[in-house]
C-alpha cells in the first residue's frame, strides 16, 4: 500500500497539471539519458506494441513475425519526448501520478500451446531437456529465442498447456501459425491478457498523437471509467498537451 503522504502529493500534482496555468506546448528532445533504466525498458515495450497495433490495422493485416524496428524507434522517441517535456500540462499526470503504459494487447512475448503429453518432444520441452528431438520445434525455439515460461498438465486429458516466452518483442499472432501442424499440438495462440486497464493509443500523420488513458472501476470485467490525456509530438521536437477528456480523473492509488 502506498503511504498517505504519497497519495496526497499525487493528488496535488494531478490537480496542478490540469490547470490553465500549466504550459500547453514546449520544445522537447529524444535524449533518453534522463529516463530511468526500468522506464526505458517499459517504453521500448510500449513502442513495440504501438508499432504492432499500427501494422496490424493496415489493410491485409501484418504477417511478419519481426516488428518493424524503425517504427518502434519512432514511437519510442515520441514517448521519450513526452517524458522529457517536464512542466508541460499533464505530463506529470501520465508519467508520475498514474505511470501509464500500453495495455498488454496484442501480445508481444508469450505463446500458448496445448499439446499432447505423450509426445516425446513435449516431455523433453517441459522437463527443460533441449534439444527436444523435434527438428521443427527446435528450429523455432532457436530462431525466435523462445524458452519455457510456464507449464500446466490438464487433468481432464492427457495434454499440457505450455507457455513459451520470447526475449525479443515479436508479432506472436504470426509466430503462432508456425506451430500449427506440428505433431501433438492441438492449438497455438498468443497468451494474451484479459480484462482492461491503463493504455496508450497512437496515430501518425504529419505528427504523432498519443492518447494516454487511465482506466478504473472493475477493470477485470472492463473499466467503467476512463480518463484520457491527449498529446501531439511534432517532427521538430515540439510537444503539445491537447487537453483531457472522458471520465473524471480517479483518485491516485484507487483500483
Amino acid at each position: 500500500m502506498k503511504p498517505v503522504t504519497f497519495l496526497l502529493t499525487a493528488a496535488a500534482m494531478l490537480a496542478a497539471c490540469d490547470t490553465a496555468t500549466a504550459p500547453r506546448s514546449m520544445q522537447s528532445n529524444v535524449d533518453d539519458s534522463h529516463v530511468p533504466d526500468e522506464l526505458r525498458v517499459l517504453y521500448r515495450e510500449d513502442a513495440a506494441r504501438l508499432a504492432l497495433r499500427e501494422l496490424q490495422a493496415r489493410p491485409g493485416g501484418y504477417g511478419d513475425i519481426a516488428i518493424n524496428a524503425e517504427l518502434i524507434d519512432t514511437y519510442y522517441a515520441a514517448l521519450v519526448q513526452v517524458f522529457n517535456a517536464d512542466g508541460l500540462g499533464a505530463r506529470d499526470t501520465v508519467v508520475d501520478v498514474y505511470g501509464i503504459h500500453t495495455f498488454g494487447q496484442p501480445e508481444t512475448h508469450r505463446l500458448l500451446l496445448q499439446a499432447s503429453a505423450d509426445q516425446e518432444w513435449v516431455q523433453r520441452l517441459v522437463n527443460g531437456e533441449l534439444p527436444t528431438g523435434n527438428a521443427r520445434v527446435d528450429r523455432l525455439l532457436e530462431d525466435y529465442g523462445l524458452s519455457l515460461d510456464w507449464k500446466y498438465p490438464l487433468s481432464t486429458s492427457n495434454e499440457m498447456l505450455i507457455v513459451l516466452r520470447s526475449a525479443a518483442t515479436l508479432n506472436i499472432a504470426a509466430l503462432a501459425h508456425l506451430f500449427e501442424g506440428i505433431a501433438g499440438i492441438r492449438y497455438s495462440e498468443p497468451d494474451g491478457m484479459g480484462g482492461d486497464g491503463n493504455d496508450i493509443r497512437a496515430s501518425r500523420a504529419d505528427l504523432i498523437l498519443l492518447d494516454y488513458s487511465v482506466g478504473y472501476g472493475d477493470c477485470p470485467a472492463g473499466c467503467i471509467g476512463r480518463r484520457f490525456y491527449h498529446f501531439a509530438v511534432h517532427e521538430d521536437g515540439t510537444v503539445d498537451y491537447l487537453g483531457a477528456s472522458g471520465s473524471p480523473p480517479p483518485q491516485p492509488g484507487s483500483p
